[in-house]
């Protein structure tokens, strides 16, 4: 019990820097669903749905979301609120699996480096949308070739295999200023260059005072995108054609069902949407009050994923159907996701609308709020990683403001790599290996074995009931998630994704052998501090004579104090 009491005492000490916590039991929601809903909600959910049998791809999608990203949500949040320390020390719950701390501190750290680049390109067409004409709705620009094609009002086009229309001269040669290929680097674009540096400005202005500052902004950025994306669906829905898209959307393939890579799509999509297993939801949920009612909050988050996953779709392919009718050809020809999508598909159809300046700058409003929120979510994540492990810092007087300017200055010097004439072809195989992936997939495997096997589900149970009170109808469902459902179809999953690997390739270019294995490398680096980080922590513990096994859920064999002693010794301490 002395033990116990020297640890409570250092807890005491650290009253003069206790935890911040959200003034409104709301603004973790807000925080959570601004964070959950981006940019693959708008561009990749539709794609997949399109791709993977239109309407029963939502069965396994909704299947995964209630077995597998609900329940992820519920333990990334619990376990941030049962702490109510940083995302590194939530883990402490099991110490051999603390490397899953670091591991999410890497993905959410190479998420934040790709991201802003895509925000950066969205300012450029924002900026380019006050012009008339749009730039990229006619072929009369010095970067326009003799094979361009302009969209007008005045008759459908046909598609032939040397023509190219405007909004793609514009994304490739005006925005992007294609290269080669990733060897040939070429210049800086001086202006991308400063979109970047204006995004991680206002990056920072939104959270260098902390999360008391960030409530209020996530409650703008949070919800003026729905809005907005309300506006862009009325009038797509208006638009010639919109019901041909929507059939290519809607109607199911139930044949494709019994192909395993649907259910693989619908698995990793629900993930990486709800943000299940990157870390953010833990820091997030240790700003809560420990008697918080995440239950009801999880379901809201998940809930509004879904819903705006679905609404951004009747909005894509209303706008797809139409230009698969202004282009005399099918909706499966036009059909694309990623940055094909939003900045060469979408503006080549608002340019046909009247007045279509108006509609370009209210979709790259959408997307850059969209982004954007989800973007200073993890850079909110980031600084309080270094802060809870930074002493000095976080007792410094201006230890957040420095640290944030100067983790804002570090990410954004990474991504000027990315703004050059060949920075698309290093953009699309660090977003394609970094984040997205089996990495991830087996990161959220380890948490539920970290959590319902070695700390043991029954046990964590106990601590969700002194949190929330009993919920029974719950303890199966989470039990049955966390001990079975989850990790297994995770690791089944990564595991195809690995064996089905192929070369990466950007449009018509293939990489070289040295880039492919630079992106297995970025793929493999997150995931190597989970076994790296229980060797070493096992050899430690081996050479100061502890017990191996009790690494498994004490921390180097020694008793932790309970949630109950803590309350105890401080009752009114907000830290604890």
């Amino acid at each position: 019990m002395d033990e116990v009491d020297h640890k409570l005492t250092d807890v005491s000490k650290s009253k003069n820097r206790a935890r911040p916590k959200w003034r409104k039991s709301w603004d973790f929601v807000f925080a959570a669903v601004g964070f959950s809903v981006g940019l693959g909600n708008l561009w990749r959910f539709p794609y997949l749905c399109f791709k993977n049998g239109g309407g029963a791809f939502l069965i396994p999608y909704v299947l995964f979301a209630i077995f597998i990203a609900l329940p992820g949500l519920i333990l990334d949040t619990s376990l941030g609120q049962r702490t109510r320390q940083g995302l590194l020390q939530s883990w402490n719950i099991s110490p051999i699996f603390k490397g899953i701390g670091l591991a999410q501190f890497v993905l959410i750290l190479n998420a934040s480096i790709s991201y802003p680049i895509i925000l950066a390109w969205a300012v450029k067409y924002l900026v380019r949308s006050f012009a008339s004409p749009l730039p990229w709705a006619s072929c009369t620009n010095k970067w326009n070739s003799v094979n361009c094609i302009p969209f007008n009002n005045s008759k459908p086009i046909s598609n032939t295999n040397l023509s190219v229309s405007a909004a793609t001269e514009f994304w490739k040669w005006e925005v992007l200023h294609v290269s080669r290929g990733i060897t040939d680097v070429g210049q800086i674009q001086t202006d991308l260059a400063m979109y970047l540096c204006i995004v991680w400005i206002l990056m920072y202005l939104a959270t260098f005072k902390g999360i008391e500052w960030s409530a209020k902004v996530v409650y703008v950025t949070a919800t003026l995108p729905f809005p907005l994306l309300t506006i862009v669906l009325v009038r797509s829905l208006m638009l010639d054609g919109a019901i041909a898209g929507l059939k290519y959307y809607l109607i199911p393939d139930m044949g494709k069902l019994s192909n395993f890579s649907v259910w693989a799509s619908a698995c990793s999509q629900v993930l990486f949407s709800n943000g299940a297993g990157l870390g953010v939801v833990i820091s997030l949920g240790s700003f809560n009050d420990r008697r918080h009612n995440f239950w009801r909050d999880s379901i809201t988050i998940v809930g509004m994923n879904m819903l705006t996953s679905f609404i951004g779709g009747f909005a894509v392919f209303a706008t797809l159907g139409s230009m698969a009718t202004y282009q005399n050809t099918t909706v499966d020809q036009v059909a694309t996701s990623g940055p094909g999508l939003a900045f060469i598909a979408y503006p080549e159809t608002l340019s046909l609308l009247p007045l279509p300046q108006i509609w370009c700058v209210l979709f790259f409003l959408t997307i850059l709020f969209l982004g954007y929120d989800s973007q200073f979510v993890c850079q909110e994540t980031l600084v309080s990683v270094i802060l809870d492990n930074c002493g000095r810092v976080r007792d410094h007087r201006y230890g957040r403001e420095l640290s944030q300017a100067l983790l804002c200055s570090l990410l954004c010097l990474c991504g000027l790599s990315m703004m050059t004439e060949g920075g698309v072809y290093l953009f699309e195989l660090h977003s394609s290996y970094s984040v997205a992936g089996w990495c991830w997939l087996f990161i959220v495997a380890c948490e539920c074995v970290a959590v319902a096997w070695c700390y043991g589900f029954d046990r964590y149970w106990d601590d969700v009931k002194k949190m929330t009170g009993e919920r029974k109808i719950w303890r199966l469902w989470m039990k049955l998630s966390w001990k079975f459902v989850a990790p297994l179809t995770c690791i089944i999953i990564a595991i195809y994704y690995i064996a089905i690997t192929k070369p990466p390739v950007y449009e018509e270019y293939q990489y070289p052998k040295w880039a492919e294995s630079f992106g297995h490398l970025l793929s493999a680096i997150p995931v190597m501090f989970v076994p790296g980080f229980a060797i070493y922590i096992s050899i430690k513990t081996w050479r100061s004579g502890g017990k191996l096994r009790e690494l498994l859920s004490e921390s180097n064999g020694k008793r932790q104090p309970s949630m109950e002693e803590m309350a105890a010794f401080h009752p009114n301490d907000d830290y604890l």
